[in-house]
């Protein structure tokens, strides 16, 4: 699914607000950066505002490693745009990033810099490390917590920020899961994106602590299933992609992720859950049914669960001409897995991966386009 974000409504009046990026992008004439290149928009901009600085005078180096010094500059700079020009970016990034606190030390500036540390100092500038860490607490109305993967709440806050952009198809080789090491391509196409961000999107991001509190009460299998798929929350949208390691799901090798039916596949269909009593699998519920449209082709609308008779484990599914239940087949674009209140968990174009949504009143797309829901795990268990 390549959807737009929602809407926020009434919250844009307390975004923080951003001004536009200085100066158009300027065509560089980089040998490994040539025309269409999924990032070329985000090279030329970075080198052209000074965020990055190519390694030759004819090569940006699109797919070396970054350094710690390189990720600081970058960070220097969102900040010195955060800040509307008021704390400059210093002689020496590295060192003010790394007194900042916005990255680490490690062994120094050449240090290769993961994917996760840099988003944690982009978070940590834009104001949002509070609710990153307050995502952490995440808890079932009962009191059970999750085990959440590292960093959980970081990337969650670049998606929802729109700083992390969906390598195209065809590029799904770029894409990171966010211990992997940073490349200079995916760091100019996410310093493209936060020199360029919404006015909105800081209290978008903000927003998204209401699902610490609005999980229910999870019975076992719930708990083995859900818990589950939380735990690949930050995984990026791979088109075909059905696995968190290396794949290969069109015959090309790219990067692990997951489409949107593609994590259904990986956590409903792909494991078998044990818990006391109880083992299950989706496996024989899907079948063969690997895309979104066979899917909701399958789904007779005698099956179909109307958006009030939703519950956590249900299968979701959303439209370009929602009608509830009786919602044309063709016409579905999207899935996702339920959370209970009105929260799904979700891999999307828009947000470059595995995301935790909103898709109650007020969501925006995220409602107004929901269609229907299909139980495949057992109800009371």
């Amino acid at each position: 699914m390549r959807g737009v974000l929602p809407a926020v409504g009434a919250a844009v009046a307390a975004a923080l607000a951003f001004p536009g990026a200085s100066g158009a992008a300027a065509k560089q004439h980089f040998n490994d950066v040539p025309a269409g290149f999924w990032a070329r928009t985000g090279v030329d901009w970075a080198v052209a505002s000074g965020w990055m600085k190519p390694r030759t005078a004819t090569s940006f180096g699109v797919g070396h490693t970054v350094s710690r010094s390189t990720a600081a500059r970058v960070l220097a700079e969102l900040n010195r745009k955060v800040s509307a020009g008021h704390t400059p970016v210093a002689a020496d990034p590295y060192s003010q990033a790394v007194a900042a606190g916005w990255i680490g030390a490690g062994t120094g500036p050449s240090q290769v810099i993961t994917q996760r540390q840099f988003d944690h100092g982009a978070v940590q500038i834009l104001g949002l490390l509070p609710t990153a860490k307050a995502l952490s607490k995440l808890h079932t109305s009962s009191g059970w917590r999750p085990a959440l993967p590292a960093g959980f709440g970081v990337e969650q806050m670049v998606r929802a920020v729109g700083a992390r952009v969906n390598a195209p198809d065809g590029s799904d080789r770029w894409e990171l899961m966010p211990n992997d090491d940073l490349l200079r391509a995916d760091l100019a196409a996410e310093a493209y994106q936060l020199g360029h961000l919404s006015p909105w999107a800081v209290s978008y991001a903000e927003s998204k602590t209401g699902v610490v509190n609005a999980i229910p009460n999870w019975l076992p299998l719930r708990r083995a299933v859900l818990g589950f798929a939380l735990r690949y929350a930050g995984a990026p949208y791979v088109w075909g992609g059905t696995s968190p390691r290396p794949q290969s799901p069109l015959g090309s090798p790219v990067a692990g992720g997951f489409d949107c039916s593609g994590f259904v596949w990986w956590v409903m269909k792909l494991h078998t859950y044990r818990v006391p009593g109880t083992t299950w699998s989706g496996a024989k519920a899907i079948g063969s049914l690997r895309s979104t449209y066979q899917m909701a082709r399958a789904l007779e609308v005698s099956r179909r669960i109307p958006r009030a008779g939703l519950h956590p484990g249900d299968i979701l599914f959303w439209s370009s001409a929602p009608n509830g239940v009786h919602t044309a087949w063709a016409t579905v674009y999207h899935t996702g897995i339920y959370l209970g209140n009105g929260w799904t968990i979700n891999s999307h174009g828009s947000g470059d991966g595995v995301t935790i949504d909103y898709m109650g009143a007020g969501a925006g797309w995220y409602h107004d386009a929901f269609a229907f829901g299909w139980r495949v795990m057992p109800l009371h268990r």
